[in-house]
Parts: structure tokens; C-alpha cells; sequence
């Protein structure tokens, strides 16, 4: 897992620890909104959660941190995702921000601030997500964010995946 830590005067986006491990069970359990960012749709008991956990942060070039509001301290939410190093691609698998703390802006700020953080420390030239298509509200956001439908990794998907999801991409070095 790489190592990020990250941190302004609003928030502190650094790796998850033992302990971020329950604080983002109780996000995703909460709500069935938050399949959409996570990609789970059937309920999970706890030990398979913090299993799937384990088994990502194990891997190189992945990351996995919790969101973090600087003057209260308190967790608001996470995001997760690997880089590409070779291509300079920045893959987002999820990014959750507790309900209490969505609609304020809080999302943009974070994608901006790990968006120029893995450009500086690692080159990283572009961001792609999958958002599924349902998730409209999802699809919103990431357009606020600034990213654009990717026709063309829906064309590279043999699979029914392109049928479901919407790919969307943004050029980071444009900000």
C-alpha cells in the first residue's frame, strides 16, 4: 500500500489503520446508497468486510484512506484506489462520504487535493473511475469533480460491464 498523508486546514486524507476498519463498516452498512461507491450490494457480516480490507492493502500501489476533518478530528469518510504508474493513471474504486457530511463540498475538496498529490509525488497524469449507471447522483458528482464520459474503455469491454457502468475520466494536469 502506498503511503499518502495528506493534510490542509479542512481535512487530514491519510492510510487507514485497525481502527478505520469498523468506522468504514458502519458507513457502508448504514445505507444501501453506499453499494454504489463500493461495490457491495449484498450484506456482509464484519470479519468478510475487514477480510476484503486486508487482501486489497496488501497490494502494491494501492491506497486506502480515511478522510479525516482537521479541527474535530473525526472521520468522514474514505477513499480507495490503486495507481498505474507506468501509464499515469490514477483508478478510484471508491470514495464514501458519511451522510452527515455530503452536499457540502467536502468530496471535490478531497478528490483535488489526493488528485495533486499523486500528480506531484508520482506523475500521475489522468483519473478514471466506474460509476454505475444507475447512480445518478454518483455521476453528478464526478461531473462536478471534472470528469467526462470515456467512451472508449466502454468499446475495450468484451464483458456486459460497459452496459451497467459509466467509465469517466479527467486530465489532472489541467487543473
Amino acid at each position: 500500500m502506498l503511503n499518502i498523508n495528506i493534510t490542509n486546514d479542512t481535512f487530514n486524507i491519510r492510510n487507514i489503520n485497525k481502527e478505520s476498519i469498523s468506522n468504514i463498516y458502519s458507513i457502508y452498512k448504514n445505507t444501501y446508497d453506499y453499494s454504489y461507491a463500493t461495490g457491495i450490494f449484498n450484506t456482509i457480516d464484519y470479519k468478510q468486510f475487514s477480510h476484503q480490507i486486508s487482501q486489497f492493502i496488501t497490494r502494491q500501489n494501492v491506497f486506502f484512506l480515511d478522510i479525516y476533518l482537521v479541527p474535530s478530528r473525526e472521520v468522514i469518510g474514505f477513499i480507495k484506489g490503486i495507481i498505474i504508474k507506468n501509464e499515469k493513471i490514477i483508478w478510484i474504486n471508491s470514495l464514501a462520504i458519511n451522510k452527515p457530511y455530503q452536499r457540502k463540498g467536502h468530496g471535490v475538496q478531497v478528490m483535488n487535493l489526493l488528485e495533486n498529490f499523486l500528480m506531484q509525488q508520482f506523475g500521475m497524469e489522468k483519473s478514471y473511475i466506474s460509476v454505475y449507471k444507475k447512480n445518478i447522483t454518483g455521476i453528478r458528482f464526478w461531473k462536478k469533480c471534472g470528469y467526462k464520459e470515456c467512451n472508449q474503455l466502454s468499446e475495450l469491454c468484451s464483458d456486459s460491464s460497459s452496459k451497467l457502468v459509466t467509465f469517466m475520466y479527467k486530465d489532472i494536469r489541467n487543473q
